[in-house]
């Protein structure tokens, strides 16, 4: 893999992370009103930083793509011809429909309840982005964008709880009844999960076309170790609803710090999910 396309892949990584926990960001906190004010400030420091972070990635990619089809140079990601030609492709459109989807994630932070529902569009205006590009091009188009859609809502949900959830179990202090929102968490990741997880096992078997080009391919041994990562982080979410949130309910005296380590431990899993998704994404296809 040669300098830049390592950059694209890192760059690639990193707006799918940011642009997923600013959306997961937005329906968590939508999703649980009653927070205390400390949350909900926290909520949205990372909301922001993460959107803003994702709208620089996404820029960033439409002249990382044009200096691709240049030959990977400087000159070629500045020459005009070349960024007329990422602007009016499909990488073009999904540019424009996430940052589009991060602005109106700003609706998140305003202090009217009603007007941060303006987020909601925003936020399906991101993940609709995803399916512009990528191997989900390929037909069945229509079935690969829903399962992807809905693979990606529930990830981003998870994943926006992930720092919420690792401050609350550790400081009790910031909520009266920390426990009542593990609990209440616990309840949502179980259907969030299932879906997640069919939804993925159902868009891996239609991408790779079927069992034995997994074990064959680049594109299927990369899908695997993604797979591998995943099957992990579904162990640790079982670990945490079914020991270690009840554990802390309990009040196990060592229950606070192994479900922050657990939490932390998902936070790492799902960055080594990002970073084989945007190899996929970048370096291969599921014919070779």
């Amino acid at each position: 893999m040669d300098a830049w396309t390592l950059v694209m892949v890192l760059v690639a990584a990193g707006f799918y992370t940011s642009s997923l926990l600013a959306v997961g960001t937005a329906l968590f906190k939508l999703g649980f009103l009653d927070l205390p004010a400390r949350q909900i400030a926290a909520l949205n420091r990372i909301a922001l930083v993460s959107l803003w972070t994702a709208i620089t990635l996404a820029l960033l990619q439409w002249p990382l793509q044009a200096g691709f089809l240049g030959g990977g140079t400087l000159d070629a990601a500045l020459d005009p011809m070349l960024l007329g030609i990422v602007f009016d492709s499909a990488q073009g459109n999904r540019t424009l429909l996430a940052v589009a989807g991060l602005l109106l994630l700003h609706a998140l932070l305003l202090r009217r309840r009603a007007w941060q529902y303006l987020a909601l569009p925003g936020g399906v205006l991101v993940l609709l982005a995803f399916v512009q590009v990528g191997h989900t091009q390929q037909e069945p188009r229509w079935l690969l964008g829903g399962l992807l859609l809905v693979h990606l809502a529930t990830a981003s949900f998870w994943i926006g709880a992930l720092i919420p959830l690792y401050r609350v179990a550790g400081n009790p202090a910031y909520e009266a009844q920390p426990t009542g929102l593990l609990t209440r968490f616990g309840r949502l990741a179980t259907t969030a999960v299932a879906l997640l997880l069919l939804a993925g096992v159902a868009m891996a078997w239609l991408l790779a076309g079927g069992l034995f080009p997994l074990f064959t391919t680049a594109y299927g041994q990369i899908l695997l170790a993604k797979i591998a990562l995943v099957t992990l982080l579904l162990g640790l979410a079982a670990l945490n609803k079914l020991r270690l949130v009840p554990a802390y309910e309990r009040g196990d005296m060592r229950a606070p710090g192994r479900l922050r380590r657990s939490i932390l431990l998902e936070g790492l899993l799902v960055s080594g999910v990002f970073l084989l998704t945007a190899l996929l994404t970048t370096t291969s296809s599921p014919g070779g």
